[in-house]
């Protein structure tokens, strides 16, 4: 008998309620939990078991939903193996399927998938709604994704000896069309490795643009007709990420440099009818910090250089880059560029001109994280970093405060900001900062504390009366003026119930998005793109 232990109070925002020493409601389940997952959506708890998966209303105690083998079908090893077919007998291939007991959130939807019973399962999350069960299927589902305009799934599957790129409408519950992409014998080797959890990361993606589809499986890009699924053309080489541009008449893609250590990256601009590059060589650099796409042309920024591009020729348009080393943020602010390159950061107009006469730097080392950086309210550009907070006067480019606000980088930085009165409430070194945007003197702590394990706090949260600080094993608020509200330690079962919640948190974190906290460091931030008219106006991210 497994017991899960929920604390009500602790699914409403971490408050005060952590003072109890005991769960205020325990909830027994038959078999063994295999993954816990906090739903966002409204908040309840989701509890998958290898029979079946329960969301679970901890305002009510009780279940709002049950999704079982009556709704599934239950388990039959023959059935299943049947129709895994010959590729599924192979001992190697098997390896790739170990993990079913994960719960996981499918991008950009509401929808959940799993394995239960030995069957895959994609789940509306809101009310337990079953739209899709491989029970009827032929094909094992390897990765899936949401289509949220067309309202349909494109999985990578494997049917017999052959992977399948299929496309499954929703409202019908058909596959619209099914295109095979390759055999077991030429793939095995590379998906062993795609699902290895010592492999490089690396993100399969795919989109629909026009009347076409683009994927990316295990670094192999595809083109297909969205109606017909007929493959257009799929390159011999490797890509790790692509974007498309607006209009779709081009492909950028990125590709990895060297062998799964190297850290270099080649770019390149597809014609997408022909998915020929527009460059005889590719762009060879460390880092691609950002690209932004106008139709005609497009702006990239990576380790080397910072300009923009035609899309028919391939040019740059400003005669010269922008300047600094090693560029490796931008962010993207009306017809300006702000970024970082090296530990400091500057900002230029849309011609590539400098705005600032200096560059500011923003922390002592370049590999350390930058937890914020942007323009905001009062014209003014706040930076916080491992080692440094301070604010920026965006016009002038001149530091608000003379002297930086210094932090601990071996400690943990929490921040989060209040929209009522614009400022960032920020904790380091066991105290509390406020920066206020409209602020003219150098901010002190107005708040220090004394943590009994302070490298294991991980979470900050703003309520009316002031901010709750979450460890592992500590939960400390402190009220606006400074005073500490409460600060207590627990042990079992509350200490489970939170790390249960932590798990869950971190996972759904995925498909809802970070609120705050720790962002990667300068070196590891993923590649944004940006789309934009004409006019220069944001039309999609």
């Amino acid at each position: 008998m497994n017991k899960l232990f929920l604390s009500v109070m602790a699914l409403l925002a971490f408050t005060s309620s952590f003072a109890q020493r005991q769960a205020d409601y325990i909830e027994k389940f038959n078999n063994k939990i295999e993954t816990i997952l906090l739903n966002k959506l409204n908040g309840h708890v989701l509890i998958k078991e290898s029979d079946k998966i329960t969301d679970f209303n901890p305002e009510n105690n009780s279940a709002e939903w049950v999704v079982s083998e009556k709704e599934i079908g239950a388990m039959s090893t023959l059935n299943v193996a049947k129709k895994l077919n010959a590729a599924m007998s192979d001992p190697d291939l098997l390896k790739i399927f170990e993990s079913s007991d994960q719960l996981t959130f499918i991008e950009n939807s509401p929808f959940i998938k799993g394995v239960v019973n030995g069957k895959d399962v994609i789940v509306n999350a809101s009310n337990g709604q079953i739209v899709f069960n491989s029970e009827a299927k032929g094909y094992k589902v390897l990765l899936s994704q949401f289509l949220l305009e067309e309202k349909q799934f494109l999985f990578f599957a494997v049917e017999g000896k052959e992977f399948k790129i299929i496309l499954y409408d929703l409202a019908s519950g058909n596959e619209k069309w099914a295109t095979s992409v390759g055999t077991k014998d030429g793939m095995l080797k590379s998906l062993t490795a795609m699902f290895s959890r010592s492999a490089q990361t690396r993100k399969d993606q795919v989109l629909a643009s026009g009347n076409a589809i683009y994927g990316t499986i295990n670094n192999k890009l595809y083109k297909l007709d969205k109606e017909s699924g007929k493959l257009y053309w799929s390159p011999d080489y490797e890509v790790s990420r692509f974007y498309v541009s607006q209009g779709g008449g081009h492909v950028i893609i990125i590709k990895n440099n060297g062998g799964i250590l190297s850290l270099k990256k080649d770019l390149n601009v597809l014609q997408a009818e022909t998915g020929k590059p527009i460059w005889k060589e590719d762009v060879t650099t460390r880092f691609i910090a950002y690209i932004e796409d106008w139709g005609d042309k497009f702006l990239l920024a990576h380790s080397s250089g910072f300009n923009f591009y035609d899309y028919s020729t391939g040019q740059k348009i400003w005669k010269k880059n922008a300047k600094g080393d090693d560029i490796k943020q931008v962010i993207s602010i009306g017809d300006d560029y702000l970024y970082v390159a090296d530990n400091e950061m500057s900002l230029i107009d849309k011609d590539g001109k400098q705005k600032w006469k200096n560059f500011i730097e923003i922390s002592d080392d370049k590999t350390d994280p930058v937890y914020y950086l942007n323009k905001i309210y009062n014209n003014r550009v706040f930076y916080l970093t491992a080692t440094y907070g301070n604010m920026v006067d965006y016009t002038t480019g001149k530091k608000i405060w003379r002297g930086n606000i210094k932090f601990e980088k071996e400690r943990p930085l929490l921040y989060v900001q209040d929209d009522r009165t614009k400022s960032f409430l920020v904790y380091n070194d066991e105290k509390l900062y406020k920066f206020d945007p409209n602020a003219t003197d150098k901010p002190e702590a107005f708040s220090k504390l004394r943590v009994k394990n302070e490298k294991s706090l991980s979470g900050i949260e703003l309520f009316d009366w002031g901010v709750s600080l979450t460890g592992e094993n500590e939960v400390i608020g402190v009220n606006l003026d400074g005073s500490t509200k409460y600060q207590k330690t627990y042990k079992e079962p509350g200490e489970a119930a939170r790390r249960l919640l932590k798990t869950g948190a971190i996972i759904g974190s995925g498909y809802f998005g970070l609120r705050a906290g720790l962002k990667e460091g300068l070196a590891s931030i993923e590649t944004s793109v940006v789309y934009k008219n004409e006019k220069g106006e944001t039309v999609t991210e």
